[in-house]
C-alpha cells in the first residue's frame, strides 16, 4: 500500500538513507531536510507498507516539465518490495497524478541500482560515480 509520508516516518527513512552496509552512497540528509521535503507539496514523498509494516520510501521532486526521483529506498532488500513499490510509483507519476516525464540519477558504481533502474526502462543518460 502506498501513502504519503508523515513526521512519524522520518526516523525510518533516515535509517535507510544512513545505513552504510546497504545505502552508504546515498546522500545523507538531516532529519530537518527530510521533514521539510515531506511537508513541501512540490516534493511528493511516499511510503510503502506491506502487511501493515513500513517497507520503503520514494521522494520525488516535481518541476513544470518532469518529475525526478530524488531518493528511493527499501528497508529490507531481497523480498521483492522494491519492484512492487517502484511499479506503483511509475504508474502514479506517468499516468494518474502527474502525467509528466520521469528521470533519476543513479550512481554508476552501485551495480544493484543500475540493474534495477534498467529493469524499468531507464537508460544511462545521467550516470554518476558515487562519492
Amino acid at each position: 500500500m502506498i501513502r504519503h509520508a508523515n513526521k512519524g516516518d522520518v526516523l525510518l527513512i533516515q535509517a535507510v538513507l544512513n545505513e552504510p552496509s546497504k545505502w552508504g552512497k546515498l546522500e545523507a540528509y538531516t532529519d530537518g531536510v527530510v521533514q521539510a521535503a515531506i511537508d513541501d507539496p512540490s516534493m511528493p514523498f511516499f511510503v510503502w507498507e506491506e502487511d501493515k509494516q513500513w517497507s520503503g520510501f520514494c521522494w520525488l521532486r516535481r518541476t513544470a516539465e518532469a518529475v525526478k526521483i530524488e531518493e528511493f529506498g527499501i528497508g529490507e532488500l531481497g523480498r521483492g518490495i522494491g519492484p512492487r513499490f517502484f511499479t506503483t510509483i511509475l504508474e502514479r507519476v506517468l499516468t494518474e497524478e502527474f502525467k509528466l516525464s520521469l528521470w533519476l540519477a543513479v550512481a554508476s558504481d552501485i551495480v544493484e541500482a543500475m540493474r534495477f533502474s534498467k529493469r524499468f526502462g531507464f537508460v544511462g543518460a545521467d550516470l554518476r560515480k558515487a562519492v
